[in-house]
């Protein structure tokens, strides 16, 4: 059982650094692959505000962008 929790915490640590989907003056939206999902953050003045989890990337940004449609902060094309 140690084995298996030091194998996650080691593929924890050995993530990548978020990828910045979204910044503007007052919002900014992230996601970060951790390898079965990507997981988004949104944050408004630096507070987060929302998150989520996708399959892919191209859906993370998909889920993002309709937040921050919700918020106002972003106009679909």
């Amino acid at each position: 059982m140690i084995a298996v929790s030091q194998k996650a915490e080691s593929l924890h640590n050995e993530s990548q650094e978020p990828t910045q989907l979204y910044d503007s003056e007052r919002y900014t939206a992230y996601t970060e692959d951790l390898e079965f999902m990507w997981r988004w953050t949104i944050y408004h003045d630096n507070k987060l505000i929302q998150e989520g989890c996708s399959l892919t990337l191209e859906a993370s940004r998909r889920a993002v962008n309709h937040v921050l449609v919700f918020f106002n902060a972003f106009k679909p094309n």
